[in-house]
């Protein structure tokens, strides 16, 4: 920027290798702040750039895992994205203070860290993605906390199991939601009337599979465009409401146990 500082780094789609910039400090004698590896002195690394806005590490062939300790003393990231590389470990999306967009998609990391109210970036964060991993975590336990003003919520094609819980319906800015090909079962969520900006519902083949009936209220969703179903276990008939749903592009119901007829 004008001052000379570092706001933003961009090295996506090259063949960079290696593990996460790695980080030289000595242990602050006086700390003060409740986040565990917070309390260093760094002499070098990307924990010392207090001004950069923007990271983006997408598309490479960096590997190891992300200590994201270090990060928390960022104040001004709001963009953070190290997908398609191979980084493995644990997923901490509330990685910086002030957080909007945090990608993770397309690695190896095989958890994540449960969303916790205190960090700054819970009310900031807008955009999650962590799609295409191996992540292993009950789906209630990482959905409980849900940052409150989450726009697009992407976890896809990785291991999560459990039922979806109730929070997800205190979520009134959520517009994508897909947790498409995972383990979930259970009753089929009735997603409440506050999730009225929801554009795109993928919750589709599940391994263990969602069950119950498709709720005859799913007319009230009349911002939903994708709504895709497919691949699981539930019973009943299809909701005659559906032709209510102007703006409705996609709804499949493939690979179920749907009876009686097409309204």
């Amino acid at each position: 920027d004008d001052n000379g500082y570092v706001t933003s780094i961009d090295l996506k789609d090259n063949n960079l290798a290696g593990q996460f910039p790695v980080y030289k400090g000595t242990p602050d004698p006086d700390p003060d702040d409740r986040e565990p590896g917070y309390n260093f002195i760094t002499n070098d690394g990307l924990a010392n750039l207090f001004s950069l806005k923007s990271l983006n590490l997408a598309d490479n062939r960096l590997t190891g895992t992300i200590d994201s300790r270090l990060l928390y003393s960022l104040a001004s990231l709001t963009h953070f994205d190290v997908s398609g590389n191979l980084f493995s470990g644990e997923v901490n999306a509330l990685v910086a203070t002030s957080l909007t967009y945090a990608d993770f998609s397309n690695n190896q990391f095989t958890s994540m860290r449960r969303f916790e109210k205190y960090k700054g970036s819970f009310q900031s964060l807008r955009f999650c993605d962590v799609s295409n991993n191996a992540i292993q975590i009950d789906a209630t336990d990482l959905l409980k906390n849900t940052p409150p003003n989450i726009d697009q919520f992407f976890a896809s094609n990785n291991q999560i199991h459990g039922s979806l819980p109730e929070s997800l319906n205190n979520l009134p800015n959520l517009r994508q939601f897909d947790m498409s090909s995972n383990s979930l079962s259970g009753e089929l969520p009735e997603f409440a009337d506050s999730m009225s900006s929801l554009q795109e519902l993928d919750i589709s083949n599940q391994t263990n599979g969602f069950t119950g009936s498709i709720s005859e209220d799913l007319w009230r969703f009349q911002s939903l465009q994708i709504f895709n179903l497919a691949g699981n276990k539930v019973e009943g008939t299809i909701p005659t409401t559906i032709g209510n749903m102007a703006v409705l592009e996609v709804f499949d119901l493939s690979h179920n146990l749907l009876e009686s007829s097409i309204p």
